[in-house]
């Protein structure tokens, strides 16, 4: 790992699920997500379940609204193989938003988590652990938060929601 100011290179496996992990201890009110499945990620790890499910508990600071949002590529392996995932988002369905990215962009082999407009992890290809890790550095963040919005806004919702009993 190598470090410049607010800004680490991971090169390993290990170092990026640590920055994962860091991600999700930072965000207070917004937390953003666009991946490919999220298989890498291992957010169905209990520690990582436990992790989001602290952020969606935490009060939002100030004014601000809380939410998780995400894009994803594929959404198979969350409707059938992600299961502790699929219920934390089913119990906090007023604060999370899932969507499937079209078609056309599926061919798109990045991943971000971004938190609060300030931190972020970046996985530069899904298939290499190259990444980087942004630490307090909203100049840093923006291209890439910017990015997510362009992409959430011409993405799908998917995520269903078990609603029976209300």
């Amino acid at each position: 790992m190598t470090t410049l100011t607010h800004y680490t290179l991971l090169n390993d496996e290990e170092a990026y699920r640590a920055a994962v992990d860091e991600i999700l201890d930072k965000a207070a009110d917004q937390l953003v997500i666009f991946d490919h499945d999220l298989a890498l990620l291992h957010l169905q790890a209990p520690e990582r379940v436990a992790k989001i499910e602290t952020f969606l508990r935490k009060q939002p600071r100030g004014n601000h609204t809380k939410r998780l949002r995400l894009v994803i590529h594929q959404t198979h392996r969350l409707d059938s193989h992600l299961p502790r995932l699929a219920a934390l988002f089913s119990h906090y369905a007023h604060l999370v938003d899932v969507r499937q990215s079209p078609a056309n962009l599926r061919h798109l082999a990045d991943t971000h988590i971004l938190a609060d407009a300030r931190h972020g992890v970046r996985r530069f290809h899904t298939h290499h652990a190259r990444g980087a890790l942004i630490r307090e550095d909203p100049a840093a963040i923006q291209p890439w938060l910017g990015r997510f919005e362009e992409l959430w806004a011409i993405s799908t919702p998917c995520l269903r929601i078990n609603t029976t009993g209300l």
